[in-house]
């Protein structure tokens, strides 16, 4: 099974002193029911351009990976590319919410026992790439106003059931660890980016939790002033994936360059398994914290989701020259993440470096689905068995 949701608790009651719900309330009961994703990249569907990675410096489709590929030759080794086809019009600002974001893939959501279906159309994805918990509450950033200021238009148009929030890794710079720890190996630097950024990463996290719980809280204003009571819409904050193995699930052995120039994950052993095994659960821990009964959050725990399917994980690998648009290399023997800095291969943006591939976004949505469909509030979705 692709991805496997265990409740972990039972359902809490959000609001105990909740007003009646909308569909007895108001006028907007007819209005159809909108699910809503904010936050940052991990969930506006960055990277969703690439499904799998391919190592080749050809043009084209990159052996079947790049779906803004289009019009190619016979061979698919020359291609036009847009990556609009992929991201629409958020391509042109950065925000990249792609086609297959998380959000895309649930087709319904169950709020007080009752199951909602939730058209195409009404899966609305408000999260932009690159943006910190200001950008949802305080700050516009790339779009001229608020993640929250979005939301509240929304509420008027439709009927809400959930929201989703994967918010707080650009609060502490998570790119930029993963940068310094890719600068780390590139440059055969003795200082590894675990003893650079350990000691400060701590603070930098207790920070970020706060910033999430703010605007957690002015998530909630927004529909409250809207009309909307706690208990008729679900909101749940997400963790983050692990976008590379422990450094024992390596298939790179990590002192030979091919780790950088072929896989894609410049990382030291030591600064691989402090990212795995210390970083994502500190950052996880501190998200869960803010969730619960006084929030009346849920938490879906992502971080095993890509278990086996990281790049320059074993056990999979990546496309081939045998593989096209048409014939795809298949998901389950593909990497989900978008590899980082392959050098003298120019293929896309930075910015979707180590993000969930196209692949990885669908793997996000069944967890989502599967969140969705359940009534506990805590949620931990795990990779294939």
């Amino acid at each position: 099974m692709l991805a496997r949701v265990t409740a972990v608790a039972v359902s809490v009651a959000l609001a105990a002193t909740a007003t009646p719900a909308l569909a007895e309330a108001d006028s907007r009961a007819d209005l159809p029911s909108a699910i809503v994703s904010m936050g940052d990249s991990f969930i506006s569907g960055e990277a969703g351009r690439w499904r799998g990675n391919g190592l080749t410096h050809y043009p084209g489709s990159r052996w079947g990976t790049d779906l803004a590929a289009y019009d190619c030759n016979s061979g698919e080794s020359w291609c036009y590319h847009d990556p609009a086809r992929v991201y629409g019009a958020s391509y042109d600002n950065g925000c990249h919410r792609s086609d297959v974001a998380e959000i895309t893939h649930v087709p319904s959501v169950t709020v007080g026992g009752v199951s909602y279906p939730v058209a195409p159309e009404n899966r609305v994805n408000l999260a932009c790439s690159g943006a910190t918990t200001e950008a949802i509450d305080t700050t516009p950033f790339k779009d001229p106003t608020t993640q929250a200021d979005q939301l509240a238009t929304l509420a008027e148009t439709r009927r809400i059931r959930l929201i989703t929030v994967s918010v707080g890794g650009n609060d502490i710079d998570f790119a930029g660890i993963i940068f310094g720890c890719v600068a780390a190996f590139t440059e055969g630097s003795s200082e590894h980016c675990m003893t650079t950024y350990g000691p400060e990463l701590p603070a930098r996290v207790l920070t970020m939790a706060d910033n999430i719980r703010r605007a957690v809280g002015s998530i909630r204003t927004v529909m409250r002033d809207a009309g909307y009571a706690d208990g008729d819409y679900r909101l749940v904050l997400q963790s983050y994936p692990a976008p590379i193995p422990a450094s024992a699930e390596n298939r790179y052995v990590a002192t030979d360059w091919s780790r950088w120039n072929e896989g894609g994950c410049p990382f030291y052993d030591d600064d691989s398994d402090w990212a795995h095994d210390t970083v994502l659960p500190l950052i996880a821990e501190a998200i869960e914290g803010v969730t619960g009964a006084d929030t009346g959050t849920e938490f879906l725990e992502l971080r095993h989701a890509f278990d086996g399917h990281e790049v320059c994980a074993k056990g999979v690998t990546q496309a081939t020259e045998d593989n096209t648009l048409k014939n795809p290399l298949p998901m389950a023997e593909s990497e989900w993440i978008r590899w980082i800095g392959v050098p003298y291969l120019s293929q896309g943006q930075e910015q979707e470096y180590a993000h969930p591939n196209r692949y990885g976004q669908l793997a996000l949505g069944r967890c989502l689905s599967a969140l969705a469909a359940a009534t506990a509030t805590t949620h931990t979705c795990e990779g294939p068995a």
